[in-house]
């Protein structure tokens, strides 16, 4: 059976799965546990609950000994594999590539789609050329582009390029964390965005409402390049919370979340997270990943109450001083 189907299949009897049903009062609810009749479920506690089948919104297969958000294979492979499923989703306009290395140019917005993406062997990658003459390569591509040069080194992996660039006369611009968490079940929001008066939104392209709020406009090429989830909270008639959601496989890649600085601490980002882990899930995805500059005491906080862990770290390193960068 497909996950998200609405009808329940006898074969599943026997198996873990989750169940979305109507809430004859409005909404939805949500069972987790293991199917033992077509209208019963025994709960992760041992209680047995009984279900109207004429109910049921969505039915969700778990699959037992899938493989956790970010664990399992050799951390350089797993580290690859999240690196290049954000380069998908946040493409760059134009790549170039020197070897292994991914040369990224995109006008200059964000430093994700203007760096080079070291990837190959530790401790330098596979640039196909010696390391000091793949630097003045990618120095040369970068100054014909008018683009200050930068490295975008994932660590541990590339710590030793890293220092020698550094050592090089290099500065370190950006050090961000990328956080996985597995989606483990579905949200039932209805009751939280009654309780909190919002209105959720999810739309395919990012509107002018969505963009203006974190003044993303410049960014609008790079988010349409993939398809994308556009996920809104709006307030008092306005949109006060935004987030962009990239599914790819079984991961999903969000980016772009902001929460206007009149709405915060009222859980609208929480709220956001949620929404986004349902969508996913709607969508094929039970892994979700963020990035997140780890001078963000406040939000890493936040995240690793709602299950984010750390998978790894990276660095964006630069030649020269440039205006600031979104990540």
């Amino acid at each position: 059976m497909r996950a998200g189907s609405d009808h329940l299949d006898p074969a599943l009897i026997g198996q873990r799965l989750t169940l979305r049903l109507h809430d004859p009062e409005g909404g939805y609810r949500d069972l987790v546990g293991i199917l033992e009749s077509e209208s019963t479920l025994r709960k992760k506690s041992g209680d047995v609950v009984e279900f109207d089948p004429q109910l049921i919104a969505l039915v969700h297969p778990i699959v037992e000994g899938k493989k956790s958000a970010g664990k399992g294979a050799p951390l350089s492979l797993r580290i690859a594999e999240l690196e290049n499923l954000s380069t998908q989703t946040w493409p760059a306009l134009k790549i170039e590539e020197l070897g292994k290395w991914q040369i990224r140019i995109s006008d200059g917005v964000t430093y994700r789609a203007n760096s080079v993406l070291v990837q190959g062997s530790p401790p330098w990658g596979e640039p196909g050329l010696d390391i000091e003459e793949a630097i003045t390569r990618v120095e040369e591509i970068y100054s014909k582009a008018q683009l200050p040069a930068v490295f975008h080194c994932p660590l541990p992996l590339y710590q030793e390029l890293k220092d020698y660039l550094i050592d090089k006369g290099w500065r370190e611009k950006v050090g961000a964390a990328f956080l996985v968490s597995d989606i483990e079940s579905r949200f039932d929001l209805t009751p939280t965005l009654n309780v909190k008066n919002v209105e959720l939104r999810c739309e395919s392209i990012p509107t002018p409402e969505f963009l203006a709020l974190h003044g993303d406009e410049i960014l609008e090429p790079i988010m349409r390049a993939y398809p994308a989830h556009y996920i809104s909270l709006r307030m008092d008639g306005k949109v006060v919370a935004t987030a962009r959601l990239a599914v790819l496989g079984s991961w999903s890649i969000l980016t772009r979340l902001f929460v206007d600085g009149s709405y915060r601490r009222l859980g609208l980002a929480e709220l956001v997270m949620q929404a986004a882990s349902n969508i996913s899930l709607d969508n094929g995805a039970d892994k979700i990943s963020l990035q997140l500059d780890q001078s963000n005491a406040a939000a890493q906080a936040l995240y690793e109450k709602l299950g984010f862990r750390v998978h790894h770290t990276y660095s964006f390193i630069e030649r020269q001083e440039s205006s600031e960068c979104a990540c």
